[in-house]
């Protein structure tokens, strides 16, 4: 049975539907949450609900959360629950306009991210599913500065949390609940492949962590991406994208692992 706790006065209005719903889903995450919600507090722009899952944590994180000044926030706790899994229960738990997906380790990378975020979300086309931003890569020591569309079929380089979303893509897909570390991968990847209308902005959104799951578990992340690019390509095609993938993947964590300048360099200038 799963336990929800709510405070329900809205910054702006309390019947308006709030422009972003921000979700995190965490496990024992008591070492890092406290930043990540404090980077939420301090967001000049308030017109925002947070939605946290959490999986059942036995340290105190729950008891941080409650303790936020975050005024409209929903924590539901649900023992057992995966990742992907909660990631599921905070989209229909959520109410915003707009889905934005941060770790508990991540954090808002200034007090006027979501302004500026809100800034070219309002003038975005209204077909526009999807705007993506930069995320900045603490432990790595550099920023990344997305691809998505056609391009992102190529690179794996967009980041989860670099990235907004309209709710409404969420009626017709889902986190495959059954990957353990790379479902999002494989939505960005449906949705690119689908041409799903978006933008790009020049923002950094979020100071990524690095401790979550798809940072530790490199070997089972291709074993997911196997199963991900099995089921959307076909053929030689499928073979040669899984291929350079796992090429640029594995050289780009050797290259974060020992951090030679001037190696990064030049495969960077090679695989771009």
């Amino acid at each position: 049975m799963d336990t929800v706790f709510k405070a329900s006065s809205i910054a702006h209005s309390t019947n308006s539907q709030p422009f972003i719903s921000i979700i995190i889903t965490v496990l024992n995450g008591a070492k890092t949450i406290a930043d990540s919600l404090r980077s939420i507090e301090q967001q000049i722009f308030t017109d925002y609900e947070l939605v946290i899952v959490d999986g059942g944590s036995v340290d105190n994180t729950v008891q941080i959360i409650q303790g936020s000044s975050i005024k409209n926030k929903v924590v539901k706790v649900v023992p057992g629950l995966g990742l992907y899994a909660g990631l599921n229960t905070g989209v229909k738990s959520s109410t915003g306009q707009w889905l934005y997906f941060m770790g508990a380790d991540d954090k808002l990378h200034a007090p006027n991210t979501l302004q500026e975020v809100i800034g070219i979300l309002t003038t975005c086309r209204n077909t526009t599913q999807v705007l993506v931003g930069d995320v900045r890569c603490i432990k790595q020591g550099y920023t990344l500065q997305p691809l998505f569309g056609s391009p992102y079929l190529m690179r794996h380089q967009v980041h989860h949390q670099g990235m907004f979303y309209r709710r409404e893509i969420f009626n017709d897909i889902l986190y495959d609940e059954n990957l353990k570390i790379s479902s999002d991968y494989e939505l960005n990847l449906k949705l690119a492949l689908a041409g799903i209308p978006h933008e790009s902005m020049s923002v950094v959104v979020c100071d990524f962590g690095g401790d979550g799951v798809s940072e530790n578990q490199l070997k089972r992340g291709y074993s997911e991406m196997q199963r991900v690019h099995r089921r959307l390509f076909n053929g030689a095609g499928r073979n040669w994208v899984m291929s350079y993938f796992w090429l640029r993947r594995s050289i780009g964590a050797l290259i974060r692992r020992y951090n030679v300048p001037k190696v990064r360099a030049g495969l960077r200038n090679i695989f771009g």
